[in-house]
């Protein structure tokens, strides 16, 4: 079947940049059908196109749509799949989860035998450069998996895994850009505290990552090679290093996504 119609339920931040990436490459799509109870979401579109249609309501989206986007917080799904499930036709559609810890299987407890993909986005999909994991899922048909990938594709990169390795994988790539920023706000909160306040310093650590990252992307060497590369034996960086040691930095990461897993496994049970 050829999806043309898609329905956009939440209209927040990461659904607009799905919207962006879609309209920037020119998927395929008729109609962009937007649903959020707060209309003032739809102001800050952009840019504006001619495919959005604006829906009255959940019910009138899905009715509209040959495909259907769920861009709304994991604690609102019961609430959301319920509406949906009074729509007329609805076990026809094409469903994608973006709802962390969300599993297919609690989208088709309330919804029945409906196809349902489930993706994990992430922040940098604003800005083009996302990451998204998209769920191997047997009981869709190759050209909906393929669509969905397309879709994410316009903003980003995407990797498929298997279904039981969604929620550990959060902490790999959709939380994760928040331990990124915390570690270049410590970065900068460090240099003033050493009484440097240099100005463009954000933009210098920026770079720094972006650069640090893109080395390590290029080569063929293993972060272990690249660390020992920097850190000259009794030089400042291999002191440095030995502080973070002693502050457990990696143990502390390892255990926020140990956390994050938990989390998510939390959400799922609660559906």
């Amino acid at each position: 079947m050829k999806r043309t119609r898609l329905a956009v339920i939440g209209v927040g931040n990461m659904a607009k940049a799905i919207i962006e990436g879609i309209l920037g490459v020119g998927l395929d799509i008729y109609e962009i059908i937007l649903y959020d109870i707060n209309r003032a979401q739809y102001t800050s579109l952009s840019p504006l196109s001619e495919k959005f249609v604006f829906a009255d309501s959940i019910v009138d989206a899905v009715e509209r749509a040959d495909t259907v986007l769920l861009s709304v917080k994991p604690q609102n799904y019961s609430e959301i799949l319920s509406e949906i499930k009074s729509s007329e036709g609805y076990s026809d559609k094409l469903y994608i989860s973006i709802g962390a810890g969300i599993s297919t299987g609690a989208v088709r407890a309330s919804l029945g035998d409906v196809a349902v993909i489930r993706v994990l986005p992430n922040v940098p999909m604003l800005i083009g450069k996302g990451v998204s994991v998209i769920c191997r899922n047997e009981n869709v048909d190759k050209s909906d998996f393929l669509f969905v990938k397309n879709i994410f594709e316009s903003a980003g990169s995407v990797i498929d895994i298997d279904e039981d390795e969604m929620n550990r994988i959060i902490g790999v790539t959709s939380s994760s850009p928040a331990y990124v920023f915390k570690f270049i706000d410590a970065i900068c909160k460090g240099a003033a505290a050493q009484g440097l306040e240099t100005d463009g310093l954000l933009d210098a650590v920026c770079d720094m990552v972006i650069g640090s990252a893109l080395m390590l992307k290029g080569s063929k060497d293993t972060p272990e090679v690249l660390i020992a590369k920097v850190a000259s034996k009794g030089g400042t960086t291999e002191r440095a290093l030995a502080t973070l040691d002693e502050y457990r930095f990696s143990e502390g990461i390892g255990e926020a996504m140990k956390a994050c897993t938990a989390r998510a496994d939390e959400l799922g049970s609660d559906k």
